[in-house]
C-alpha cells in the first residue's frame, strides 16, 4: 500500500471527511483508491489533469463523478494539514484550476466527450515522392507498410 493510499484511509476515518456529502461519501473511498492508482508512486510528477481523465471514466452516477474534484480538494486540505505532504498545496490549486474543464468535459446524458483525433500528415498519392525521402515514388517503396 502507498503512502498516498494510506493518507487516503486516514481521510476516510478523520474529521476532514465528516464535512463532503452523505452520497459522495459513500463512494469516497474507491474515488480515492482509483485516484492514488491513477497517480502512482512518484509524488513529485502527479498530473492532476491527467488523473482527472481517468477519473471521469469511473463506472458512477453523474453527480458523483462531477464531485471528484470537490472530493480530491477536500482530501488534499487533509493532506496540507498533516505533516509529510508538502506538494498538496500545488495539488490543491491545480485541482482549482482543472476542475472548470472537468466539468466541461461531461454530456447531459452522463457520457464523457472524446477527444478529435487528427491526422499529423497529409494524403499521399500513389505517383508523389515517397514521404521516407528515397526518392522513389510512394507505390514503388512505402505503400505496403500501409496494408
Amino acid at each position: 500500500m502507498s503512502i498516498l493510499s494510506e493518507a487516503a484511509n486516514d481521510y476516510c476515518t478523520s474529521e476532514h471527511f465528516f464535512f463532503l456529502d452523505t452520497q459522495l461519501k459513500d463512494h469516497a473511498v474507491v474515488i480515492l483508491d482509483c485516484w492514488c492508482q491513477a497517480v502512482g508512486d512518484d509524488l513529485a510528477s502527479i498530473s492532476i489533469e491527467s488523473s482527472l481523465q481517468q477519473m471521469m471514466r469511473l463506472d458512477l452516477a453523474l453527480e458523483i463523478r462531477q464531485a471528484v474534484p470537490s472530493l480530491l480538494q477536500g482530501f488534499f486540505e487533509y493532506l496540507e494539514s498533516r505533516a509529510g505532504f508538502p506538494q498538496a498545496a500545488q495539488w490543491s490549486i491545480a485541482v482549482v484550476q482543472a476542475a472548470d474543464g472537468y466539468q466541461a468535459n461531461f454530456r447531459q446524458d452522463g457520457s464523457v466527450k472524446g477527444q478529435t483525433v487528427r491526422k499529423k500528415f497529409a494524403d499521399v498519392g500513389r505517383n508523389a515522392p515517397c514521404p521516407c525521402g528515397s526518392g522513389l515514388k510512394f507505390k514503388k517503396c512505402c505503400i505496403e507498410l500501409l496494408s
